[in-house]
């Protein structure tokens, strides 16, 4: 007899064996505890889209290199394109870190809402399927970046910022005269971490963290 070969996937996360290299979406909810199957819309993640698997619909996971699932209760699916390649969704919300995840989409680019009059997405936000029409939704190259500045959030251009507006973020009414303005960053691009000194300027990224700190300099 042949050798017997265990093949897995991925269903809401979990890492699942089946010793079959061909699986059914039925199979796929069954092995997985969602019963009864017919109660759950099942989404397969492949090549940046993604597609909604039927009950009897079969499929080959020797030809996915890392075959993922994920399930949702209903019976409801919501069609959209991102960077027009096809999607499915079994949820009306659809959070921008699941895009940015199944897309393969690179974080320090935006997410944009063509529905929405080129709505930029926030990295934390999540969009509303209305299930009328086909969402639209493209990557560009962030015009602008949300950084933190001594614990608040700061919208700012995407490019370099130097010492003097950094501090000027922190404080509005910065006074380069009188005043010593300290500067620590962390998280910055390739995880840098460091003290901006005055004369310098500093690439800047999302999530990116500065800590301001003033003190006379008499």
């Amino acid at each position: 007899m042949p050798d017997v070969t265990d093949f897995t996937y991925k269903l809401d996360g979990r890492v699942i064996a089946t010793n079959d290299a061909i699986i059914s979406g039925r199979e796929v909810r069954t092995i997985g505890g969602l019963n009864p199957a017919s109660d759950y819309i099942l989404i397969q993640i492949a090549d940046g889209s993604t597609r909604s698997i039927g009950l009897e619909e079969q499929t080959d996971l020797r030809q996915m290199p890392q075959p993922e699932f994920l399930s949702f209760e209903g019976d409801r699916t919501f069609s959209l394109t991102v960077n027009e390649r096809g999607w499915e969704w079994g949820s009306a919300k659809l959070s921008a870190a699941d895009i940015y995840r199944y897309a393969s989409i690179d974080e320090e680019l935006e997410l944009i809402l063509d529905s929405a009059g080129d709505a930029v997405i926030p990295t934390d936000g999540e969009v509303t399927l209305s299930g009328q029409g086909v969402e639209r939704i493209r990557s560009r190259e962030a015009k602008t970046v949300v950084i933190k500045v001594n614990g608040r959030p700061r919208t700012v251009p995407k490019k370099k910022l130097s010492y003097r507006e950094v501090a000027l973020l922190a404080y509005p009414d910065a006074d380069f005269e009188k005043f010593k303005y300290t500067i620590t960053y962390l998280k910055g691009v390739h995880g840098a971490e460091g003290d901006l000194v005055e004369g310098e300027k500093i690439e800047v990224k999302n999530g990116m963290v500065f800590n301001v700190r003033r003190s006379d300099k008499s």
